[in-house]
């Protein structure tokens, strides 16, 4: 294999001095980001953090999004509370979204919603396990903003959140059923999941989180699906970390019926609306 020959000065000025980001020295090196992480830090240069110019950057956006109820906004914030972030440091505040490739359909229709006139990044990480290398594409949607962070914090959409999420205030408050079927596709879209045992024929709805989020989730499934109340099942020994799952076809199809009767094209992940409708119609429901 041929060895991409870069100049440690040439990279540092580019790099340290001219505060070029690894993707923008990758293009003038004609090479991968992963070629200029590996020279950083072969020849002693320290990385940025990933999202040092990110917080930096402001592009305009519909800042009075959250400020008014709607599906579209309540699925936002399902999201936000089961895959995204809210980051605060002593420069900025900041939240987004970072899903795998394949949902990129997600990130880009929120980007919409939000009228964001920034960039989606790409983001590729990589994981070495027993000398093999995988590599992870993902999307990163990410925005600037003290007020609008402060405004997610009052909703109880935290920094470091992991383990705390519970149903916002404002999700509370509002009493709509179209609202809170939209949050959580939401929640479901983040971190939940139709499984599907192809001999048995049976179907499985389940959601993953912190056990206050999920036990409100499932006082709303009962109030408005008629399902009955399940014991969460522990996904991580020792840790705030739960599974709320429902299985057979009957009532999982009520369920999702009842999470999508809110939705539209363009307030659902594709990938899972495309799966529940394809496995329906192989069972015949």
């Amino acid at each position: 294999m041929t060895r991409i020959l870069i100049d440690r000065n040439l990279l540092k000025r580019i790099y340290v001095y001219k505060r070029c980001s690894q993707v923008e020295a990758a293009r003038k090196f004609r090479c991968s980001q992963w070629v200029i992480s590996d020279r950083l830090r072969k020849y002693g240069i320290t990385p940025r953090a990933k999202t040092c110019n990110l917080v930096k950057r402001r592009y305009s956006y519909n800042r009075d999004f959250f400020k008014k109820a709607s599906c579209d906004m309540a699925w936002v914030l399902g999201l936000l509370v089961s895959d995204g972030f809210v980051r605060k440091n002593n420069a900025s505040a900041y939240f987004g979204l970072k899903l795998s490739e394949r949902d990129v359909d997600v990130i880009l229709k929120v980007r919409e919603m939000l009228k964001y006139q920034g960039p989606v990044y790409k983001v590729v990480s990589r994981l070495e396990y027993k000398g093999r290398v995988k590599t992870f594409s993902f999307r990163l949607l990410q925005i600037n903003d003290v007020e609008v962070v402060k405004e997610l914090e009052r909703m109880g959409i935290q920094q470091a959140k992991t383990l705390k999420e519970k149903i916002p205030t404002s999700i509370i408050n509002i009493r709509d059923e179209k609202i809170v079927s939209s949050f959580i596709r939401g929640v479901y879209d983040g971190d939940g999941s139709m499984l599907f045992d192809e001999k048995r024929k049976s179907m499985c709805f389940q959601i993953v989180g912190a056990s206050g989020l999920l036990r409100g989730v499932q006082d709303y499934l009962r109030q408005f699906c008629g399902v009955r109340k399940t014991k969460l099942t522990q996904n991580i020994a020792g840790a705030n970390h739960f599974a709320l799952r429902y299985r057979g076809n009957d009532q999982v199809v009520r369920i999702l019926d009842w999470i999508y009767s809110s939705s539209s094209s363009s307030n659902r992940m594709d990938r899972k609306f495309n799966k529940f409708h394809d496995v329906r119609r192989a069972i015949g429901k």
